[in-house]
């Protein structure tokens, strides 16, 4: 047994004498063939660019996100003289996250525009109410509108006071002591007139509805400019077109003085009915007191031509009060009556004592004046013709007529209403509205045509000239002047 031992020691010794020598010797690397490298793993962009993304991006919050900065634009490399392989690039993570970031959040809002409000522009300014609707305009008013009926006539009116008083023109309401009063709910009212003022044409009605009405508000007078936006409500020609009331739009036209009193032209229609009725602005406030209307003449004889007229609100804000506490202003304002007589042609005028002689033309004519402050609007003429050899009223008037047909093509304007035959006067009436060139007003005329029973052969022609603005107590003079001829 003792020499296997021996030769298992021997062998075990050269062992580790070996191990020893492979430990001294180093670690020098077995001589093999070169192994192919192992090519890095392709990043997965898409799931880099998430997890970047995820760890970027703040846990939701009610907080909106910031803006990012832009990525900047590449800038353009000049390519290389010798052309290289193709490689895949390496991708630029910081930009790319930087895009989808772009790309993920939320785009910001615009912010919202200021709402549009009356401060905005002054009141009255169409720039600062065109945004509303005209029928908003009319439906938020219609409450205060109403229909005013005498054994006359009439016209229209709008509340101003919850407990009832309705402003209206002095016209509309005569000289009546009540009048007929309908909403436009249909509820009717007995109402009193409680002031009028025949020289503004402006008047107050008092009405006891039971109930609080709803007023029109009133709107501001220096506001007013011409080209604003206007919208006229009332009920023209009364009935004749059914119950309901109605709506017509313009601008203002301009701002004229008439004996002292403001008054707004407008091109919205205004037709009679319209009389009393509210000229409002884009604010639905009334800015005026439709009262009077122009018609053309010229090649459009006969057609409204689209001016009208309103009395300023300020003349409301300034006359309210004393109307509605029962202030009465006739149009004669007192004073005599006077009695002209001219002797040689035989024919006496009773004078209405607002309208003054003056002057003379001839033997036989004669001319009076009507003013309204420093405004000369009315005139009458009172002149004798001789008749042709033969020649009988009915032809003279007929001449008469042509006359002034022909003399009006070179007018402005000109509407003939009437040319007929009046058995109480025992003469023939035209009746017509003129304006030359160089008149200030369109006329609203009437000339009666009587034959002369003193002398032979001759006409006397009466002529009344009002301007055609002028409220109806105005014209009501001429009719209460009396005219004798042929004693």
């Amino acid at each position: 047994m003792a020499q296997p031992i021996r030769e298992l020691a021997a062998l075990a010794s050269g062992i580790l004498l070996m191990l020893l020598l492979i430990g001294c010797a180093g670690t020098a690397p077995i001589p093999t063939a070169p192994p192919t490298p192992t090519p890095p793993p392709t990043p997965n962009l898409e799931a880099t660019v998430a997890v970047l993304v995820a760890a970027a991006l703040p846990t939701p919050t009610p907080t909106a996100a910031p803006n990012p900065t832009p990525t900047p634009a590449p800038t353009s490399t000049v390519p290389p003289a010798t052309p290289s392989l193709p490689h895949t690039p390496t991708p630029d993570i910081p930009a790319t996250v930087s895009a989808e970031l772009t790309r993920l959040a939320p785009t910001p809002a615009a912010p919202p525009m200021p709402a549009a409000t009356d401060a905005a522009a002054p009141a009255g300014s169409s720039s600062a109410s065109a945004i509303r609707p005209v029928s908003d305009i009319v439906q938020s008013v219609e409450d205060g509108l109403v229909r005013i009926a005498t054994p006359d006539g009439g016209g229209s009116g709008f509340v101003v006071d919850a407990a009832g008083l309705i402003v209206t023109n002095a016209h509309v309401v005569g000289r009546e002591r009540s009048v007929a009063v309908r909403l436009v709910n249909g509820d009717r009212y007995t109402g009193q007139v409680a002031g009028r003022d025949e020289t503004l044409d402006l008047a107050v009605v008092k009405i006891d509805a039971g109930r609080p009405l709803h007023p029109m508000p009133l709107g501001d007078p220096d506001t007013i400019r011409a080209g604003d936006e206007v919208i006229a409500l009332g009920f023209p020609v009364g009935d004749d077109l059914g119950p309901g009331y109605t709506v017509t739009t313009g601008v203002v036209s301009s701002h004229r003085t008439y004996g002292a009193v403001e008054h707004i032209q407008t091109d919205a229609a205004i037709n009679p009915g319209n009389s009393g009725g509210p000229l409002l602005n884009r604010q639905g406030q009334v800015i005026g007191v439709n009262t009077s209307i122009y018609v053309g003449g010229g090649e459009n004889a006969g057609i409204f031509a689209g001016i009208a007229f309103a009395l300023s609100v300020s003349v409301v804000r300034d006359n309210l009060d004393a109307l509605a506490a029962g202030r009465s202003v006739l149009a004669d304002g007192g004073g005599e009556w006077q009695t002209y007589e001219n002797a040689r042609c035989r024919y006496r005028l009773r004078v209405h004592p607002q309208w003054t002689f003056a002057g003379e033309s001839g033997a036989c004519n004669a001319r009076f004046e009507r003013h309204r402050g420093d405004d000369l609007v009315g005139t009458i003429n009172i002149s004798v013709y001789n008749l042709g050899l033969g020649q009988t009223l009915l032809g003279f008037a007929r001449q008469w007529h042509n006359r002034l047909v022909n003399a009006a093509r070179r007018w402005e304007t000109f509407r003939l209403k009437s040319f007929e035959y009046d058995l109480a006067r025992n003469g023939y009436v035209l009746d017509y509205l003129w304006r030359d060139t160089a008149g200030y007003c369109i006329a609203s005329d009437l000339d009666l045509i009587v034959a002369s029973g003193h002398y032979r052969g001759t006409a006397l022609i009466f002529n009344a000239g009002i301007c055609a603005f002028m409220p109806q107590a105005v014209f009501d003079e001429i009719g209460a002047m009396e005219m004798e001829f042929n004693y």
